[in-house]
């Protein structure tokens, strides 16, 4: 996974790596009006996270996906 840390702004249809609190995650970020969704592109597996305004203002973006490599062991 290689992540820009220079893309912190929420733009669109992007996979952003976010933190709340001790939580992190990389998902698709949609902002609501009544807060923020974390979507995940497998939501059988992984239902969206819904944050409330609240729980919202703690959330951080640490940059934007960039790319992703599944090879794994």
């Amino acid at each position: 996974m290689l992540v820009d840390l220079k893309r912190k702004e929420i733009k669109g249809d992007k996979i952003y790596l976010v933190q709340n609190g001790a939580s992190v995650w990389v998902k698709r970020v949609k902002i609501r009006w009544d807060g923020v969704e974390l979507i995940s592109d497998n939501r059988e597996e992984y239902p969206p996270i819904i944050l409330s305004k609240d729980e919202a203002e703690n959330l951080q973006v640490i940059g934007q996906l960039a790319h992703l490599s599944k090879n794994m062991i």
